[in-house]
């Protein structure tokens, strides 16, 4: 392994396939542009790697800047997961409807609860309304950056909500709903990196939602 390869390897650490190989096509340009110079200034072969190496600067540093700006393996492979996750959706009519059922199933189930007085009414009401939301997102008109941006707002303000209104005066009693939205939140941070990386022209729809 020369000591270029050593630097790649350390330099494009937890970056996607495809970053890894634009990473490798730009240093390599890099590199022999260098390696040449040295060489023209009268530099043996050995010393001329050695500098041009060295020109690349910290590959720790760099690794560091390209995951800013490039995909990581874990980005690249939720935008895989979630490309299968839509396809499986809509290329199944009965899984469509049974997504789109369950959030009034449990909307009905709540409205049955409250002519009994029962406390779980609030709390599946705001459940119903919470996924419902989720469940839907995948088959509305959200294909641009607007729309995606306002779905979002609507979004966080409906799983808040559904929070304060399951929670009611008892927050404590229903403090396990507030680590339910962690995941989500989650997500939502790996979607922002993704979208300030990949062209807009590039994003499917669930990088919208």
């Amino acid at each position: 392994m020369t000591a270029l390869d050593i630097w790649l390897k350390q330099a494009t650490r937890h970056l996607s396939k495809d970053s890894v190989a634009q990473v490798r096509s730009e240093i390599q340009e890099h590199y022999d542009s260098a390696r040449d110079a040295a060489i023209q200034n009268g530099a043996t072969a050995d010393e001329a790697d050695r500098l041009a190496v060295r020109d690349l600067g910290n590959a720790k540093k760099a690794n560091r800047q390209y995951r800013e700006v490039l995909l990581t393996s874990a980005e690249a492979k939720m935008l895989r997961e979630g490309n299968w996750e839509a396809r499986a959706v809509c290329s199944r009519p009965w899984l469509k409807r049974m997504l789109l059922a369950m959030p009034l199933a449990v909307l009905l189930t709540a409205a049955t609860l409250f002519f009994t007085g029962s406390t779980l009414a609030w709390p599946l009401l705001g459940g119903g309304i919470g996924i419902g939301i989720l469940f839907a997102a995948p088959f509305l008109p959200i294909y641009t950056p607007f729309r995606g941006r306002v779905f979002r707002v609507v979004k966080w303000i409906v799983l808040l909500g559904m929070f304060g209104m399951a929670s009611g005066q008892d927050s404590q009693k229903w403090l396990w709903l507030g680590f339910s939205f962690l995941w989500p939140a989650w997500i939502e941070l790996k979607r922002i990196s993704i979208r300030r990386k990949l062209p807009v022209a590039d994003w499917p729809q669930h990088l919208y939602l």
